[in-house]
C-alpha cells in the first residue's frame, strides 16, 4: 500500500473514517515510509561520482534553463506534500520568464530546486531534470584549474623569473635561476584561467557540486533581504565574501573594490558608508538593493528573483525592476522573476508560466498570456487585478480553496473552483494543449476531439 493510500483509508472494524484524521498506526507506517525515502534521497546528495553522471545536454541551445518533469516534495508525518509536480518549462538566453500564481502554488519552491535550497531531509527533489548551461572552468587531472598563459609573436609561452618572498630570483641545484610560465592576468590584475561550455543537470548533481555553480553561474535575491543578510556582520564583510568564494585568486583589496562597484551599480549612494554599515542601519529598499549586488557580484549567467518588491512600497518597486532591466542589458544575462503581482510581470517578462497547485496550467509569451489567455483560473487571475476601468465596490476573486496537498484528486485541480467546467473535467487530469507553438494551456476546454 502507497503512502498515499494510507493516508485515505483506516480499515479499523471494516469502516472507512475521515480523510482528514489518521491514526497513531498509519501515522507511524506514514513517518517509516518517509524515513526510508528521505535517508535514500539525502544519501544521494552526498555521493561522490563522476562528472558525466550530472552532465547533459540541451534540447534547445538557444536556453540556458530547461526544467523538465521536475517533481519536488515535502515528507511530513501525515503525508507526503507534492510541492511541485511535474513542472516543465525552459528559460531562453537574454530574456526574461516570470513565474505567477496565488500563494502556495509552488513558486518558490521551483525557483529553490533550481538552487538546491531545499530544506532537506524534509523537503527533497524526488524526480525531473534541471538542465544549466554555463561557463564553468577547464580542470586538469587533479582538479585544478587551467591557467591561460601569455604567448609572445611565435606562438610560444612566456616565461618568468621565480621570485622568493624577498623578491630576489630562486636558483635550482645548478645555481640557474629558475622561471615559470607567465600567467595571462585581466585588467584587475587577477590570473586568467581556461573555460569551457557545459551543461550540467542540477537535479542529478551531488550537493558539493553545486558549489561550482551557486553564487557565480546563477544567483538569487531572496524575498525579504532582512531574513537573508547576517544582522551580526557589516555589508562589505557579505558581500566581499562572495567575491572571495568564486574569484579565482581574488584579494581582500580586490574583493572591497568589486562590493563598492555593485553597490553603485545598483545605485546606492555613499557606497563607502555603506559597504561599512549593518544592516540594521539601512531601510528596506537599501537593504534589497545590497542583495541585487551580492547577487550581481560575480556575473551570474542566470538571476534568480523571489518576489524581490514585496516588502517594498511603489517608487522603490519601480526603481528595483528599472535596475533589473539595466542590469539584465548591462551583463548579458537571463532572469526567472516570480512574483504574484501581476503588473509586475506585465512589465518585466518575456514569457509567463502561470502555476496553480504545483503544476503549470498555462505558459506563453507575456502578449499572448495577457491578451489572449485561455484557462479559467489565469482569467480569474486577470480579473482579480484593480484597474482604471474596474466598476463595483469589489474585486472579483476565485470562489474555493485549492485542494489538500497531501492528497491531490486525478482530475483537473481547478476543477471545483472552475466556473466553465464541463464533463470531461471529472476525467483524467488534462493533457498540455498547444494553442500556438509559444502557447500551451492545460484545460479539457482546449482539448482536440479524439
Amino acid at each position: 500500500m502507497s503512502i498515499i493510500d494510507k493516508f485515505k483509508k483506516n480499515k479499523d472494524n471494516g469502516k472507512t473514517s475521515d480523510n482528514h484524521y489518521l491514526t497513531g498506526k498509519e501515522i507511524r507506517a506514514i513517518s517509516k515510509a518517509n524515513m526510508k525515502e528521505m535517508r535514500r534521497l539525502e544519501k544521494a546528495k552526498r555521493r561522490r561520482v563522476p562528472e558525466s553522471e550530472f552532465t547533459a545536454e540541451m534540447k534547445d541551445d538557444n536556453n540556458i534553463l530547461e526544467i523538465e518533469n521536475l517533481h519536488s516534495y515535502f515528507f511530513t508525518d501525515q503525508g507526503v506534500v507534492k510541492a511541485v509536480n511535474g513542472v516543465e518549462f525552459s528559460i531562453p538566453l537574454n530574456s526574461t520568464v516570470g513565474v505567477v500564481g496565488e500563494s502556495g502554488c509552488g513558486k518558490s519552491v521551483t525557483s529553490m530546486s533550481v538552487m538546491r535550497l531545499l530544506q532537506g531531509p524534509s523537503g527533497q527533489i524526488v524526480d525531473g531534470s534541471i538542465r544549466f548551461k554555463a561557463i564553468d572552468y577547464k580542470r586538469d587531472e587533479n582538479g585544478k584549474f587551467i591557467p591561460i598563459y601569455e604567448r609572445d609573436e611565435n606562438g610560444e609561452i612566456v616565461r618568468e623569473p621565480v621570485l622568493d618572498k624577498k623578491g630576489n630570483p630562486k636558483l635550482d641545484k645548478e645555481g640557474k635561476p629558475m622561471t615559470r610560465p607567465k600567467q595571462r592576468v585581466n585588467a584587475d590584475g587577477l590570473g586568467e584561467y581556461e573555460t569551457e561550455e557545459r551543461v550540467f543537470d542540477i537535479a542529478k548533481m551531488p550537493m558539493h557540486e553545486m558549489y561550482r555553480l551557486r553564487g557565480r553561474q546563477m544567483s538569487m535575491v531572496f524575498q525579504e533581504p532582512m531574513t537573508s543578510l547576517n544582522p551580526v556582520f557589516t555589508i562589505g564583510n557579505q558581500l566581499d565574501e562572495v567575491v572571495l568564494l568564486h574569484v579565482p585568486d581574488a584579494t581582500k583589496q580586490y574583493a572591497k573594490k568589486r562590493s563598492i562597484e555593485m553597490l553603485n551599480l545598483v545605485g546606492i549612494a555613499m557606497p563607502e558608508r555603506v559597504y561599512s554599515s549593518y544592516p540594521h542601519e539601512l531601510s528596506g529598499g537599501m537593504r534589497q538593493r545590497v542583495m541585487i549586488a551580492m547577487a550581481l557580484a560575480c556575473e551570474p549567467r542566470l538571476i534568480i528573483a523571489d518576489e524581490p518588491t514585496t516588502a517594498l512600497d511603489v517608487t522603490i518597486q519601480a526603481q528595483v525592476l528599472e535596475l533589473f532591466n539595466e542590469i539584465k542589458k548591462k551583463m548579458n544575462g537571463s532572469i526567472l522573476l516570480i512574483t504574484h503581482d501581476l503588473g509586475v510581470i506585465a512589465e518585466m517578462a518575456d514569457y509567463v508560466v502561470v502555476m496553480y497547485a504545483g503544476r503549470i496550467i498555462e505558459k506563453g509569451t507575456a502578449s499572448e498570456i495577457f491578451h489572449r489567455p485561455c484557462h479559467p483560473y489565469t482569467q480569474g487571475l486577470q480579473k482579480s487585478k484593480p484597474t482604471m476601468k474596474s466598476s463595483g465596490d469589489k474585486l472579483f476573486n476565485i470562489p474555493g480553496n485549492v485542494p489538500n496537498p497531501v492528497d491531490m484528486p486525478n482530475h483537473c485541480y481547478f476543477r471545483e473552483r472552475c466556473s466553465q467546467c464541463i464533463g470531461k473535467c471529472s476525467g483524467d487530469y488534462p493533457e498540455m494543449v498547444e494553442v500556438s507553438p509559444t502557447h500551451f494551456v492545460a484545460c479539457h476546454l482546449y482539448a482536440k476531439d479524439d
